[in-house]
């Protein structure tokens, strides 16, 4: 045999051990990498928790986080300790909110009768270079109302960061270009043509010459039908109990203050609570 050809052969062979030795490894090394969890979500799909997140930075929420578990702050951690104790020390009928654990507890004495998700306020946030803080305040509240089919009546803060150009509504109208006028009435808003007064409907921004105007209190306009869903717990400084037309903030830190929850749980809730039921936040 040539020097050439055996030293062909000796390398061929090499290899061939070599295979043969690193096979189970890699093979080893290949199942390792395979039996890591995968993300089989189809392309596109986004949790709840990222979609409520996104919501919160256009709500004007800076470094949103939707589901914090506990205090950040020294202070706000006293007031939380605070609470909490006081809510486990009660007795009686009441209702107990965990703002962290971002859950509602309806409770008789020892027994436990509803446990649910609950959305709760979004913190500090911006519009239109206005700073607001729709956190749930913590402490002890009452049930000083309830209400079936509850409309809701925003505050100015709601059409704020809605448009760049916001006003409120003139008591004298807004004078039109086509020389007619949008007037009140009464509790209805419309345009005058002609000495013809054709309403607005209520669904319909107050939206003309590049200005969103807001509606005046007392007006049908300023009424907003199905957002606090069918059931409402008014515990007083605008601060409710309510359902939702909009399921998404249930659980997270997503609302105005309020406390919202799905409609199955307020309409127990709604059922169960007689006013007058203690309501302790924390």
């Amino acid at each position: 045999m040539y020097p050439q050809e055996l030293r062909i052969r000796t390398r061929w062979l090499a290899l061939v051990a070599a295979f043969v030795i690193a096979g189970p490894a890699a093979a080893q090394q290949a199942q390792d990498v395979a039996a890591a969890p995968a993300d089989t979500r189809p392309r596109g799909l986004v949790s709840r928790e990222e979609l409520m997140t996104d919501r919160l930075r256009r709500l004007g929420v800076d470094n949103p986080d939707p589901a914090p578990t506990a205090p950040r702050t020294r202070a706000d951690s006293v007031e939380w300790n605070r609470w909490r104790r006081a809510a486990e020390q009660a007795t009686g009928r009441r209702i107990v909110v965990s703002i962290y654990d971002r859950k509602l507890w309806l409770i008789n004495g020892r027994d436990t009768l509803l446990e649910a998700a609950a959305g709760v306020g979004m913190g500090e946030a911006r519009r239109s270079g206005r700073s607001y803080d729709f956190s749930t305040p913590r402490g002890r509240r009452t049930v000083l109302a309830k209400e079936e089919n509850p409309i809701w009546t925003p505050p100015d803060w709601h059409y704020y960061g809605q448009h760049e150009r916001v006003r409120p509504f003139p008591a004298g109208g807004i004078q039109l270009e086509d020389g007619s006028r949008v007037m009140r009435r009464g509790e209805r808003i419309g345009i005058v043509r002609g000495g013809e007064f054709e309403e607005i409907p209520r669904e319909r921004p107050l939206m003309f010459n590049n200005t969103l105007y807001i509606p005046p209190f007392g007006t049908l306009n300023r009424r907003i039908p199905d957002v606090l869903g069918a059931f409402k717990l008014d515990t007083g400084d605008a601060i409710l109990i309510h359902g939702t037309n909009d399921p998404l903030a249930v659980g997270f830190w997503g609302t105005h203050g309020c406390v919202r929850l799905f409609d199955e749980d307020i309409e127990f809730v709604y059922a169960n609570a007689p006013v007058g039921t203690a309501v302790f936040i924390y």
